[in-house]
């Protein structure tokens, strides 16, 4: 069964978002003919020849990349035929869109005038959507700029008050942008479980480009939230700033959340939003991910400042894992050395990034967990059956699954005073939880 593919690679997403929306923007189009109405635009499914085809071209690229070898180019001449038939002829289309982008991109205008002739050929296999979306990758290559990360003026900035009850009900979910049904079933539950609050743990799949923004959250995101009345925020995560991260501000404003990172508050607790994803823009760039200094700096004044309140950390990416490598080991190193001193102060860490629900018991003096299992489809053979590093201590749950995929789910966090109830769901069952724990009351949460 086709399941949703992606890659840490910003050039590959692109060109996956480019062919998503080349296939989703006709299929809408042919179903609003259809019914003579307007039709909301729906993630291609991944069975669709060209859908396929752009996942294996990016999958072969991705691995010659990972191997240090170049590329691979497309064949040298067109064929009425692929020996394969159809798959390969579609593969040999997709390798053509993406070579013929990039080619334009790096000004090597015989090649791509090569891959232009080839993939236009008369009497060649591929279709005009191929040229569409060689097209859209190359927009989307020379259009990518500097991601616009917001800086405070002053230690007030980016903290928002009155939004949150005393007594509040907190949804949370991570990597939730897919924008297939899986996602808007998860989002049907959270509303109507009536949160006060709902924060998404970020990454628009596959690059967060203003057409996934809009259409495979945003649009998702105000048909099953009254935005009116339940403020709702998303974190940055890694597949947001593929694109330039412009997308992902535009969506932050139509929120009305400050920047990428913000704090949310009340007399009791504080809810302390880190950007992860700024830098975490080019995986293949180097190491792991970090916050700006100015950022660090502005959350130790949240914490040091913070009163009688508990605090909650949020980010997209983790600190540590069980199940997944951060650069070979299971720490990120520059991320703990910036953050560890304040670490003492902090009730519970919450994260995504991992597609995966893991509670971890306490490890390196914080009470973290992993609710990265949203939306996004997770095989049952992509999660390994034991952990990849056994020394970073978890409680042994794992999330259930249909026979393929794993189940997704969200996290409600109740608070009434200074006390919190954690429950765990999972899509398959909204009424009873996989998991429940509780923050119990402090006499006062300064130190």
């Amino acid at each position: 069964m086709p399941s949703l593919a992606q890659f840490r690679d910003p050039a590959l997403s692109l060109f996956q978002s480019a062919v998503d929306e080349v296939i989703a923007r006709k299929t809408a189009g042919t179903q609003s003919q259809a019914t003579g109405g307007p039709v909301a635009i729906a993630r291609p499914d991944p069975s669709n020849n060209m859908v396929k085809m752009a996942t294996a071209e990016a999958s072969t690229a991705h691995d010659a990349i990972q191997s240090g070898a170049a590329p691979p180019t497309p064949p040298p001449a067109p064929v009425s035929a692929a020996p394969g038939g159809l798959g390969d002829e579609v593969g040999y289309c997709a390798s053509l869109a993406r070579n013929y982008a990039v080619a334009k991109l790096l000004c090597h205008t015989d090649d791509a005038n090569r891959y232009q002739a080839l993939l236009t050929a008369k009497d060649g296999p591929c279709d005009l959507g191929w040229v569409e979306a060689s097209l859209k990758y190359e927009e989307f290559l020379l259009s990518k700029g500097t991601i616009p990360y917001r800086v405070y003026q002053n230690m007030n900035d980016f903290v928002i008050d009155g939004k949150l009850p005393a007594n509040a009900r907190v949804a949370i979910v991570g990597d939730w942008g897919t924008g297939q049904d899986a996602a808007k079933t998860v989002l049907a539950q959270i509303a109507r479980k009536n949160p006060d609050v709902v924060i998404h743990m970020g990454d628009v799949y596959y690059s967060g480009t203003d057409f996934e923004m809009q259409n495979y959250f945003y649009n998702i995101w105000k048909e099953s939230l009254d935005l009116t009345k339940v403020p709702t925020f998303t974190l940055a995560g890694n597949h947001d700033m593929f694109c330039g991260g412009a997308p992902y501000y535009k969506l932050i404003d139509q929120l009305g959340q400050p920047a990428s990172y913000f704090c949310l508050r009340n007399d009791n607790w504080q809810f302390l939003a880190m950007d992860t994803g700024l830098h975490d823009n080019n995986p293949e760039g180097g190491g792991p991910t970090y916050l700006e200094d100015t950022e660090v700096t502005w959350i130790a004044d949240k914490i040091q400042n913070r009163g009688n309140r508990r605090t909650v950390l949020l980010s997209h990416h983790q600190l540590f894992a069980a199940n997944e490598a951060i650069c070979g080991q299971s720490v990120n190193d520059r991320l703990n050395q910036q953050l560890s001193p304040l670490l003492p102060s902090v009730d519970m860490w919450l994260w995504g990034h991992e597609h995966n629900l893991v509670i971890y018991q306490e490890h390196l003096g914080v009470l973290a967990r992993c609710i990265g299992h949203g939306a996004f489809p997770v095989c049952l053979t992509d999660l390994p059956a034991t952990p990849m590093f056994p020394d970073v201590p978890m409680v042994p749950l794992r999330l259930g699954d249909n026979g393929i995929f794993y189940n997704h789910g969200y996290m409600i966090m109740d608070l009434a005073g200074n006390t919190a109830t954690l429950s765990y769901y999972q899509d398959t069952d909204e009424t009873e939880p996989q998991y429940t724990e509780s923050l119990a009351a402090v006499a006062t949460a300064a130190s």
